[in-house]
């Protein structure tokens, strides 16, 4: 009986996400701290999945929608230090993550996300 509450358990965990593990008949069940759980990171954030070029100065709800998506990815994705307000303005602090995004990734550090760099924001946590 407690071996199949054991299983039970270790299956409902890993469909939830929880990272517990069977021990053996002594051992029990544990959970992984919180603090080492890692999560995915985010291919998108909901805003915009394509990798049309994006830079400052533009415009327009799409243009908008773009930028969120760069500006949710650095925050998301990345370890750059500030947090970007979401807000689809394409102002200095965004520019900066971008260059600093591109920098670390050793692509071109032009301030403009083409597809390199959209590539390289939706791979996840890499710095």
């Amino acid at each position: 009986m407690i071996t199949r509450k054991r299983i039970a358990l270790a299956a409902s965990a890993a469909v939830l996400g929880g990272g517990l593990a069977l021990g053996g008949a002594a051992g029990g069940a544990t959970a992984a701290p919180a603090h080492q759980v890692e999560q995915a990171p985010a291919a998108s954030c909901g805003y915009y999945s394509g990798n049309k070029l994006t830079k400052a100065g533009q415009t327009g709800t799409a243009a908008k929608k773009r930028i969120k998506e760069v500006q949710c990815l650095i925050n998301v994705n990345t370890s750059y230090p500030r947090i970007l307000n979401v807000d689809g303005k394409f102002g200095t602090k965004t520019y900066d993550a971008v260059v600093k995004v591109q920098q670390k990734a050793h692509i071109s550090d032009d301030g403009q996300v083409g597809k390199n760099t959209w590539k390289k924001l939706r791979a996840g946590v890499w710095w």
